[in-house]
């Protein structure tokens, strides 16, 4: 949602009313009663940056990114990450994830942000070899290229479509390149505001790694019933979840920073043991400006 919404003009420094809505119908999915959705800290914080309602997971900014971006525009933005119909409900519960995924499908959704903008498919079997030893299958994967020509962005894949790692020239020329889902520019942005989430947000337990490459992304569904995270450098994407296969609610206290973020740090302090930071460098398009604090609007230095 926020990386479609950089698509429609929207800047990590615009600024979003955190106030109440109201709406009938459920936000527009099948209902009579009126839907007022709310922060979990139950409060509500006015004009808020885009980049800080990502940071603090603010759902009623989320609500209004997407109604200002446009159901239609936002759903086929995601669905160019590889998620299907189902995670997408056409109305604008979708801000408050609503949608059916697997973590399999999140991991797969996050490896765009890390891997620089590309959408690679996953694949559980690398190699098989007989018992001499000689090699009866090999997958080949299509491959994350940050350092190819761009392509536009491409409809969702096949379920049996293959995946990753970045791709050499050989590769590259032998066409093993994975489509494009956004710019190497949004990602970019996405994944610097979600390194936020982790430096000052509400996935701040993840400093306890000692890392500055790693971003990320907390997720707690109505009535505490899913928690997430979701998180990645620029060689690893991870994502956690934490519910019951009989839904229900995990508990008053329960959310993706505390309930499900521990399992990721403890996996990710193996995956990352002895590899240095990594972080894509910042592509061409990326514009950097001092904004005004209370307006949103580029201003001169420390203004």
């Amino acid at each position: 949602l926020y990386s479609a919404a950089l698509e429609r003009g929207f800047t990590p420094a615009t600024l979003v009313n955190d106030a109440p809505i109201v709406l009938p119908g459920g936000g527009g999915a099948e209902g009579d009663e009126e839907w007022r959705p709310q922060n979990i800290t139950r409060k509500f914080y006015g004009p808020t940056p885009v980049r800080e309602a990502l940071v603090r997971s603010r759902n009623l900014v989320s609500i209004r990114l997407l109604r200002g971006a446009g159901i239609g525009f936002v759903t086929r933005h995601i669905s160019a990450f590889g998620f299907g119909p189902e995670a997408l409900p056409p109305n604008l519960t979708l801000a408050l994830g609503t949608g059916q995924v697997t973590p399999l499908d999140m991991a797969r959704g996050f490896a765009v942000f890390a891997n620089g903008g590309y959408r690679v498919a996953p694949y559980f079997i690398a190699r098989i070899d007989d018992t001499a030893g000689r090699a009866v299958f090999a997958a080949t994967p299509a491959l994350a290229c940050p350092d190819c020509a761009s392509t536009t962005p491409a409809e969702a894949p096949a379920a049996d479509a293959a995946p990753q790692a970045p791709a050499s020239t050989a590769e590259v020329s032998s066409g093993r390149v994975a489509p494009r889902a956004i710019s190497a520019a949004n990602a970019f942005v996405m994944t610097d505001m979600m390194v936020d989430v982790i430096q000052r947000g509400t996935a701040a337990r993840a400093r306890s790694l000692g890392r500055n490459d790693i971003a990320g992304k907390t997720g707690t569904t109505s009535d505490r019933r899913d928690t997430w995270f979701v998180g990645f450098n620029a060689d690893v994407a991870a994502a956690v979840w934490i519910g019951f296969d009989q839904e229900r609610s995990l508990g008053e206290q329960e959310e993706g920073g505390k309930t499900a973020l521990p399992m990721w740090i403890y996996f990710m302090e193996e995956a990352l043991r002895d590899r240095p930071p990594h972080r894509l460098p910042e592509p061409p398009g990326v514009v950097r400006m001092w904004v005004s604090r209370e307006t949103g609007q580029p201003s001169r230095a420390g203004a």
